[in-house]
C-alpha cells in the first residue's frame, strides 16, 4: 500500500464523505512543486472512481498550467470521456493522437483500450509490448525449466523443489509445468515404493494384520485407518485425482491391498500406476490378473526398455505362485543371466531351489 492509498484509507477511517476526501486530497497535492507519474495516476483513478470527472479536469488544467506534471495521463482523460457518454469526434481523436506523438512512451495511454480503438499506432505499440512481455515470460520459463533439470541431473532435491515452486508461482495455469510437478509427485512416490519394497520380505504373509487385529483394539485401529484412506479417495477423485497416485501408495505402505487396487481405479492412467498395480497383484495373490496385466503393458505403446527387466520378474513370481515353478525359475535365471543381482532374483532363485 502506497502513501496515497493510506492517506485514503485514512480519511475514510474518519467517516469523511467521498467529497470530503476528494477535495482534501487535491488541496494537498496541489501545494505540492512537483507530482510524480505515480501520485497522479494515483489520484486520477481515485477521482475516476469516483465519478468526480470535474474535479479531475481542474486537476490536469492546473497541473499542466503551473507545470507541475511533465506527461498527460492521456487514458484516464479518454475514461472521463467515456465515462460521460461523450462521442468521440474527429477533433477529439486527432487529440489523442497529437498527445500520444509528443509523449509516446505515456503509460495510462497505451493501456487504454478506448485510445487503443482510435489509434492504430498506439494499438501496434501496444501489441508489440504484449509479445515482448509473452516472449520475456517464456525465456524465464525455459531458463528456469533448465535450472530445475540441472538441480535433478544433480539430485539437488532442495534446489530442484525450490525451482519448481517457482514455476509453479509464474505459471500455475501452464500444461508444462503442471506436467513437471506430476513427475516430480510421482517420482517421490515410485522412491517411497522402492523403500517401501526394500524393507518387504521375500515371503509375507496372506494376511499382514492378522496378529494386530487378534486384538479388538488393534482391530478398530485398522479398520479406522481403512475407512479414513477410503473417505480421503473419495474426497481427491472429485477434487484433485492427480493426487490419487500418492495416496494409493499410502495404502500400500499399511498393506491394505484391495484398498490399494480401489484407489488405483480411480487414478488417471500413469506409467508408475499401472506398475504399482502389478506389484500389488502379485502382493495379493491375483497371480492370473498379474499376468494378464503384465502382458498388456508390454504390448502397450507405452512400454519402456526398461519395462522388459520388471515384466519377466513379476510374471516369475506369478508362476511360481500358481505352481509352475520351472517355468519360473527359467525366467528368472534368464533375468538374471541378463541383469545380475536384480532385486531379489538370486535369494529368489536360491530358495526356489531349497523347497
Amino acid at each position: 500500500m502506497n502513501s496515497l492509498e493510506i492517506e485514503i484509507h485514512n480519511l475514510f477511517q474518519e467517516n469523511a464523505s467521498t467529497d470530503y476526501v476528494c477535495q482534501e486530497l487535491l488541496a494537498k497535492y496541489e501545494k505540492n512543486e512537483t507530482l510524480s507519474s505515480l501520485e497522479v495516476q494515483g489520484l486520477s483513478h481515485f477521482l475516476v472512481q469516483a465519478k468526480r470527472f470535474d474535479l479531475l479536469k481542474k486537476f490536469y488544467a492546473k497541473c499542466l498550467r503551473q507545470k507541475k506534471i511533465a506527461r498527460l495521463p492521456l487514458g484516464f482523460i479518454a475514461e472521463v470521456i467515456h465515462q460521460n457518454n461523450i462521442q468521440i469526434s474527429e477533433e477529439i481523436a486527432a487529440f489523442f493522437e497529437y498527445i500520444t506523438s509528443v509523449q509516446p512512451a505515456e503509460e495510462t495511454t497505451i493501456q487504454s483500450e478506448i485510445i487503443r480503438a482510435y489509434s492504430k499506432e498506439i494499438e501496434e505499440r501496444f501489441q508489440n509490448l504484449k509479445n515482448d512481455f509473452q516472449k520475456d515470460r517464456q525465456e524465464l520459463k525455459a531458463k528456469l525449466i533448465e535450472q530445475l533439470n540441472k538441480n535433478r541431473l544433480y539430485q539437488m532435491s532442495d534446489q530442484e523443489q525450490v525451482v519448481l515452486d517457482q514455476l509453479c508461482g509464474l505459471f500455475p495455469s501452464d500444461i508444462e509445468v503442471g506436467i513437471l510437478k506430476q513427475a516430480q509427485l510421482e517420482r517421490k512416490a515410485d522412491e517411497i515404493l522402492f523403500r517401501v519394497k526394500a524393507k518387504k520380505t521375500l515371503t509375507k504373509p496372506k494376511n499382514p494384520h492378522a496378529e494386530m487385529a487378534s486384538d479388538a483394539d488393534g482391530n478398530k485401529i485398522i479398520q479406522d485407518l481403512e475407512n479414513n484412506i477410503r473417505i480421503l479417495a473419495e474426497k481427491l477423485a472429485s477434487e484433485t485425482p492427480d493426487q490419487l497416485y500418492n495416496l494409493s501408495i499410502l495404502a500400500y505402505q499399511f498393506d491394505f491391498y484391495d484398498l490399494t487396487l480401489e484407489i488405483l481405479e480411480k487414478t488417471p492412467q500413469t506409467h508408475s500406476r499401472d506398475w504399482l498395480k502389478a506389484e500389488v497383484l502379485h502382493d495379493c495373490g491375483r497371480y492370473l490378473d498379474l499376468i494378464k496385466l503384465i502382458e498388456s503393458l508390454e504390448n502397450s505403446k507405452e512400454a519402456k526398455p526398461e519395462d522388459t527387466h520388471g515384466a519377466v520378474y513379476l510374471k516369475a513370481l506369478a508362476y511360481y505362485g500358481l505352481g509352475q515353478k520351472d517355468l519360473a525359475t527359467r525366467l528368472l535365471n534368464s533375468l538374471s543371466r541378463a541383469v545380475p543381482f536384480y532385486r531379489s532374483t538370486e535369494a529368489l532363485l536360491h530358495e526356489w531351489k531349497q523347497t
